[in-house]
């Protein structure tokens, strides 16, 4: 089934990425397929978990899986808007160019922890577990991570449905609980009031990330072949 586009995606998606990267990366070998019901809720789900993980794991270097990771993401995630989102009162509205430059480290730093983590789990996989509707009309699907302990770690998707095409809209990712999106934000909140300037904000996540995956991360690599 090929991937649903979707109208539009929040930023809690790249919240549960993010996530995983930080928290997960030690602990999540598992199968390189991702299962799903019938439903297209679930079918789109799986098919974007997927999607996802091929165009990082198949090109032979890093920086070609970066750069290829980065237009996916780019083609169904509205990546400017995660970055305000996960500044808030903290974007900075009067600066056109300090905006540009945010959204633009936000984007390769967001492809390299995606493209990252899952060329150092190639065999992850997202089991997705099925769906129902929610009372204000909304979906939600329900999905989850394989330990090597054998216990799960549940991942929740909240879907909007488009009634004229059928596309569905991310309104929210919980990951074991916790809202991703909000997580972003939170860390962001937490430099920020550290001293760290908007500017310095993904120079020092990337920094915090690299120390935590024992690997550096080069920002705007980009190749022109696999």
């Amino acid at each position: 089934m090929p991937l649903q586009r979707t109208s539009t995606i929040g930023p809690f998606i790249l919240g549960a990425f993010v996530l995983g990267a930080c928290f997960i990366l030690d602990i999540l070998p598992a199968r390189a397929d991702s299962s799903a019901k019938t439903g297209p809720a679930e079918s789109y789900i799986a098919d974007f978990f997927r999607a996802t993980v091929q165009t990082a794991v198949a090109p032979r270097s890093d920086e070609y899986a970066t750069k290829a990771v980065k237009a996916l993401l780019l083609r169904e995630i509205p990546l400017d808007e995660t970055a305000r989102f996960m500044l808030g009162r903290a974007w900075p509205s009067d600066n056109n160019a300090v905006q540009a430059q945010f959204q633009d480290e936000f984007h390769d730093f967001i492809a390299e922890t995606v493209t990252r983590t899952l060329r150092s789990n190639p065999s992850v996989a997202l089991e997705v577990k099925g769906s129902r509707k929610r009372p204000d009309g909304s979906l939600l699907v329900l999905s989850s991570l394989t330990l090597p302990s054998g216990s799960a770690l549940p991942v929740d998707w909240q879907l909007a449905e488009d009634p004229s095409d059928g596309t569905f809209q991310i309104t929210d990712v919980a990951v074991a609980g916790i809202q991703a999106g909000f997580m972003l934000r939170n860390m962001a909140v937490a430099a920020l009031d550290d001293g760290e300037t908007v500017e310095g904000l993904i120079p020092r996540l990337r920094t915090a990330l690299g120390k935590r995956t024992g690997a550096g991360a080069k920002a705007g690599s980009t190749v022109t072949s696999p």
